[in-house]
């Protein structure tokens, strides 16, 4: 059998990438199962120890892809970027910045679920209703950060081709806000109400999905960071750019 030739540099950032992104988006959409377990079972519930195993095991998937894909452009030399990759190549620093912030996003997540198991607020708690909205919120904005990322290192392999993430990005900062929001009501209700009884774990819990939108809003940043002065990426909506010069 002929032996299969081997991929493009180009074309292997991008399946890695996508790999990537996929492995992030598993563990973030764990966490509404993860929560749903726990209100069922509590924190000692077989089945909340496998999903807390789950997330952990695609944290390390995440952590093996990220090594593999910042390995790939560190290494790369000119024969295999040539003039194709040519953004890549100038932009490789900011790229290689942009796969570490992704890389927050499954370390805040395991961090979350291993706390949960270990801190085991009263799942009876109104406060899980906020949580729950909390893990929606993530998802959403992972889809849409998934999309951005991937429309992004899409384009650095394309040197004619442009395109716009700006919804994507105005996605995931709305998201942020109403974690934002959601957390600050966790924290008032869980320290207004003398029956509850532990407050400052409930704000640990809040505060740890907190993190993980501050994460996807960080590479948001890098997002828009890193692409202000190319004109093949568009990251701002009109109507903020607007704003921001009045």
């Amino acid at each position: 059998m002929a032996a299969q030739p081997e991929r493009r540099f180009d074309d292997r950032i991008v399946s890695r990438t996508e790999a990537y992104l996929d492995r992030i988006d598993e563990c973030v959409r764990l966490l509404s199962d993860l929560f749903d377990a726990y209100i069922d079972g509590g924190a000692d519930d077989p089945t909340v120890r496998e999903l807390v195993d789950a997330i952990t095991a695609r944290e390390s998937d995440c952590d093996r892809l990220k090594r593999d894909i910042s390995a790939q452009i560190t290494n790369a030399d000119a024969r295999e970027i040539g003039l194709r990759n040519a953004r890549i190549h100038l932009n490789s620093p900011r790229v290689l910045d942009l796969y570490q912030r992704l890389d927050e996003i499954p370390n805040a997540v395991e961090r979350l679920a291993e706390e949960l198991v270990t801190i085991k607020p009263p799942r009876e708690a109104a406060t899980f209703d906020r949580y729950a909205e909390m893990a929606r919120c993530a998802e959403r904005a992972m889809d849409a950060l998934a999309d951005a990322v991937a429309c992004y290192v899409r384009l650095l392999r394309s040197p004619s081709r442009s395109d716009s993430i700006a919804a994507e990005i105005a996605t995931v900062r709305g998201a942020e806000s109403a974690v934002d929001e959601s957390r600050n009501e966790v924290i008032e209700t869980a320290f207004a109400d003398d029956a509850i009884d532990r407050p400052f774990v409930f704000r640990t819990v809040a505060l740890r999905f907190d993190e993980i939108l501050d994460a996807m809003e960080d590479v948001t940043d890098t997002l828009v960071l890193i692409s202000s002065t190319e004109s093949w990426i568009t990251t701002e909506s009109n109507t903020r750019t607007t704003e921001s010069n009045d």
